[in-house]
């Protein structure tokens, strides 16, 4: 939550904007001493701040509605059940007296499938049966790269990647990065 110290700085900032825009043709504020940095850290500090107000109150609101349309969709899907129920019956009823009956309508069709049989699997056991059984050849091996093992095992030479014996390993490519300036703001 934003202190009167913070909302002091926000208001700093939004001065500082209005002022610029408005003196375009002035040169632009530069930091030349610790102060200064000192300065333009609080304001990234109470920036933070507000930042973290904004996004805790847009949750709040995320889950508010969330929270309406959970229900809404709750009481939906009752009723929707309660019209299939409906409809599920009467077509089994039906189906007694006509077992290829159907029902179909300008706003709808109800009619039944047959589906194939569902399978369940315990990978473990399976793959222990399969291979006990003599199946190894049932079982799937997923190769993929030890990329850790790769970086301790070769040597990067103009951004290729070289093995031991000087063999340049085709698909993998090293780009330098440069620095990164990283801020951080005590809160």
């Amino acid at each position: 939550m934003l202190n009167q110290l913070d909302l002091l700085e926000i208001t700093e900032i939004e001065e500082m904007e209005i002022k610029t825009s408005e003196d375009k043709l002035k040169e632009r504020f530069k930091i030349t001493d610790l102060d200064q940095a000192n300065w333009a850290l609080r304001k990234l500090a109470a920036l933070q701040k507000k930042k973290e107000e904004v996004n805790e109150l847009a949750q709040k609101e995320i889950d508010r509605i969330k929270s309406w349309q959970d229900k809404e969709l709750a009481e939906i899907d009752k009723s929707k059940e309660f019209f299939e129920g409906l409809l599920t019956e009467y077509l089994m009823t039906e189906r007694q007296n006509n077992p290829k009956f159907k029902i179909n309508t300008p706003y709808g069709k109800v009619s039944t499938r047959k589906q194939q049989p569902k399978w369940e699997y315990d990978e473990e056991k399976a793959i222990k049966s399969l291979k006990e059984a003599g199946h190894a050849d049932l079982i799937r091996i997923k190769e993929f790269l030890d990329k850790n093992a790769i970086k301790k095992a070769v040597t990067v030479v103009g951004g290729q990647v070289v093995d031991e014996n000087g063999i340049v390993i085709e698909g993998i490519k090293v780009i330098e990065q440069p620095e990164k300036v990283v801020i951080k703001v005590v809160e």
